[in-house]
């Protein structure tokens, strides 16, 4: 076997060896972009999840505080309680879909209860301070 022969096929099995690593550095590197890109998704889940919640946690607040003021309300014009009957309660507050209305819901009626009792009892109070 000759010099240039030999000199040939390691030019080759370097050539080959060369191609082949560079393959593998490819292979991995999609491989890393992959898995970056499914954690970002992941990520952008838990945040949207945590979004809805936020929203829903927001809900449920603005139906406690629109409740509480249309339960005084109503007991203080001495109306039976009814707090499916609120137009607020019906309307849902506006909310942006089923979830969020159903939490403004929630919180409507336990703001209701409160609010109207809370009236309630501090109308009792003050009528058997002055003897009614």
């Amino acid at each position: 076997m000759n010099t240039n022969e030999s000199t040939k096929r390691t030019i080759k099995g370097f050539g080959i060896g060369l191609a082949l690593l560079f393959g593998f550095m490819l292979l991995q590197d999609i491989d890393v972009n992959a898995q970056m890109m499914r954690q970002e998704r992941r990520q952008d889940r838990r945040e949207n999840r945590q979004e809805r919640r936020e929203d829903r946690r927001d809900a449920r607040q603005d139906g406690y505080e629109d409740g509480l003021r249309e339960g005084a309300e109503d007991a203080r014009a001495r109306r039976r309680a009814n707090a499916q009957a609120e137009s607020e309660y019906r309307r849902a507050g506006g909310e942006n879909n089923q979830r969020e209305r159903q939490a403004y819901r929630t919180g409507f009626i336990q703001g209701y209860r409160e609010g109207y009792n809370r009236y309630r009892r501090s109308t009792r109070i003050i009528r058997n301070r002055r003897g009614y």
